[in-house]
């Protein structure tokens, strides 16, 4: 008998490698499974740790980004980054895919790619408390209505309940195209050969 969520899983998972493929990453790949130390659904994103979740009318964001924190450490990378499928889209819309850190690790990575040669600059909102309709309809119009230069890309700032004098500890949530650009200015993956338009 088939299990529906895994097979909806490892669909979700080849979606993004298939993305990473075609925007940086060549030799991305679902990673084999390695038992108790788990390194990540993704290997040949050399520095980043990447868990894949397929996301229903739940979305456990805090759960997840413990165990792409824990991933992290296994893998032994440079930063760990939880990207989930909202409900409702598919392999059109893979680069809308929310890309979810935590903030502290979110900050050393704008720094880098602040620092590059080709500085890419990350707009932020407001910080609002966290709850998976805001992060939806906050995602969606804030990229509809900003006006971004070619090296500005948007993040969300979303505070979960209990966070609110923590600030290291709030989400930071892009599309999966904003991160993974990025990481190209970063200097993880191959750099983007030419200036890409912003995405909405």
């Amino acid at each position: 008998m088939v299990n529906k969520s895994k097979q909806k899983g490892t669909s979700t998972e080849t979606l993004v490698v298939n993305y990473l493929r075609e925007n940086g990453w060549r030799h991305a790949e679902r990673r084999a499974l390695s038992g108790s130390l788990d390194k990540g659904d993704i290997a040949g994103v050399p520095g980043i740790a990447i868990e894949v979740k397929y996301g229903n009318g739940t979305l456990k964001i805090g759960p997840w980004l413990t165990e792409t924190g824990i991933e992290r450490l296994n893998a032994r990378a440079d930063h760990g980054i939880l990207v989930v499928k909202p409900f409702g889209m598919g392999e059109k819309n893979v680069g809308s895919f929310y890309a979810v850190m935590v903030a502290a690790d979110f900050e050393a990575l704008v720094a880098k790619a602040a620092a590059a040669s080709s500085p890419m600059f990350v707009v932020s909102g407001q910080p609002g408390p966290y709850s998976a309709r805001t992060l939806a309809t906050e995602i969606a119009g804030s990229l509809r209505t900003l006006h971004l230069a070619p090296r500005e890309i948007f993040a969300l700032s979303l505070k979960p309940p209990g966070t609110k004098d923590k600030p290291e500890r709030w989400y930071r949530v892009m599309t999966l195209h904003h991160m993974t650009r990025l990481l190209r200015a970063a200097g993880y993956g191959d750099p983007e050969s030419v200036e890409v338009e912003a995405f909405s």
